[in-house]
């Protein structure tokens, strides 16, 4: 079974891929093209909207115990006419986009031409969750916009441990008790008078 549809061949010398995300927010679905200059329509008619100045760094992996985190960042320059978009994320809160999806996909392209006529829908490889905004002011007009995510298995760095004994077990089974870890093997063993 592959990833990619039988009518992609990942392997031809012609074909492309585009890397896309997406961010939902309380004002919609918000999707980009990470790390190219482009205004893309996709076979469900939506629009991504990309820039070589959005980049996405540190996608970790869940090794050692550690939760997979990230950042994607858009760099700017801000046009001292217009308003302000770093004020406008400021005023809206860290709330925003806390716990938002961040969904990735890859787009395949057949061939070149369907950058504009596309036959496959956007491919999703990855979910993170989106957790923190920060900020970087650099001079008069240069700014970066920063967005941290982590994945769904972030909260194993905080979970509860679980004894495996009759209560611990209960837990694990919605109240349902196991009495045969009553007699499980413990470190409190004593000697057989018979073994000298």
């Amino acid at each position: 079974m592959s990833f990619f549809p039988s009518t992609f061949d990942p392997r031809d010398d012609r074909i492309g891929i585009l890397d896309l995300m997406s961010i939902d927010t309380a004002d919609g679905v918000v999707r980009l093209i990470i790390g190219t200059d482009a205004v893309f329509t996709d076979t469900l008619g939506r629009k991504w909207y990309g820039s070589q100045m959005f980049s996405v760094e540190s996608m970790e992996s869940a090794i050692n115990g550690v939760a997979p985190a990230g950042t994607a960042t858009l760099a700017y320059f801000q046009d001292p006419a217009a308003g302000s978009l770093i004020t406008s994320l400021r005023e809206q809160g860290a709330d925003y986009i806390d716990g938002e999806n961040v969904d990735f996909f890859v787009q395949p392209l057949c061939h070149m031409g369907e950058f504009y006529r596309p036959s496959i829908a956007p491919l999703q490889w990855c979910r993170r969750t989106a957790r923190t905004l920060t900020f970087s002011l650099s001079g008069a007009v240069e700014r970066s916009i920063s967005m941290g995510f982590e994945a769904w298995s972030e909260g194993r760095r905080t979970a509860r441990r679980i004894a495996i004994n009759t209560e611990g077990h209960a837990t694990l089974l919605g109240g349902v008790a196991n009495p045969s870890l009553e007699f499980k093997p413990s470190t409190d063993f004593q000697r057989n008078p018979m073994f000298r």
